[in-house]
């Protein structure tokens, strides 16, 4: 039978190792670093055959983001991310770059700077861009008793067994990683129009990833799962996009270059 003071000595290596681990994974969690969009690049080839390259102009960029994606929504078993203060410059900004890329490496159209250079002219409407993450409390109750399991192993007996267990389940719950289900999605509205304002043509398409992961529950992973989730989403629905609109163009000539 150990002695109190023994177990008292164990009890108070418990919370310091306790502690110590809770701080470190506090640190891991926090980072004021703002999220950038690290788009990949475009192998498809969409050049029109037989055709002059049409010179195109990006005109307005309209965010109609809802609320909840350019706020951010939620703080545990689901969150919506990034918001508008999370990101390095303005989601506008981050689409039109990343559309002017792939328009630039489809070869679909040249971008010119100016409306008077314009064969057509492109507006868009960003009608959803944002990740998803959610995470199921069962998951949590099983760390948390794996923890516990460990903790009444390594406990002395009575009363210092139920605090070992306490503090295992809690190390449990925040270091060991737990499957969670991310979804992305991006939806974007063109319009089309001639120099003189008409609309030849219009189309929406969505872009979504869904995709399963094991995070810690202090881990804040926004730019790898951006990296790897809401780029994806994004160049979905601009290849969707392009791909109608490389369409319309050829109507537009009479339908006369081969595919």
């Amino acid at each position: 039978m150990s002695c109190p003071t023994t177990r008292h000595s164990r009890l108070r290596r418990g919370i310091h190792t306790l502690s110590i681990l809770l701080v470190l994974l506090g640190i891991s969690s926090c980072g004021s670093d703002k999220i950038t969009f690290v788009y990949p690049d475009e192998q498809i080839d969409f050049q029109l055959r037989n055709l002059k390259m049409p010179g195109l102009y990006i005109d307005t960029i309209t965010d109609m983001r809802p609320l909840e994606q350019r706020q951010g929504e939620g703080h545990f078993f689901g969150i919506t991310y990034p918001s508008d203060e999370s990101w390095e410059v303005p989601a506008t900004q981050i689409y039109a770059e990343a559309l002017a890329q792939d328009l630039e490496q489809t070869h679909l159209v040249e971008l010119v700077p100016l409306h008077s250079q314009a064969d057509y002219i492109l507006s868009v409407d960003l009608l959803s861009m944002a990740c998803r993450l959610e995470r199921s409390p069962l998951s949590f109750l099983l760390t948390g008793a794996l923890g516990a399991g460990a903790g009444m192993a390594l406990g002395s007996g009575g009363s210092h067994q139920a605090k070992m267990a306490v503090a295992l389940a809690a190390v449990a719950i925040l270091a060991i990683p737990v499957p969670t289900h991310n979804t992305a999605e991006a939806e974007i509205r063109m319009t089309l129009k001639d120099r003189s304002g008409n609309v030849l043509w219009q189309k929406s398409c969505l872009g979504e990833i869904e995709a399963k992961k094991y995070v810690t529950a202090t881990a804040r992973q926004d730019q790898e799962l951006v990296n790897e989730h809401l780029t994806k989403a994004v160049k979905r629905a601009n290849a969707c996009l392009l791909g109608q609109l490389r369409q319309e163009f050829i109507n537009q000539a009479g339908g006369t270059t081969s595919e």
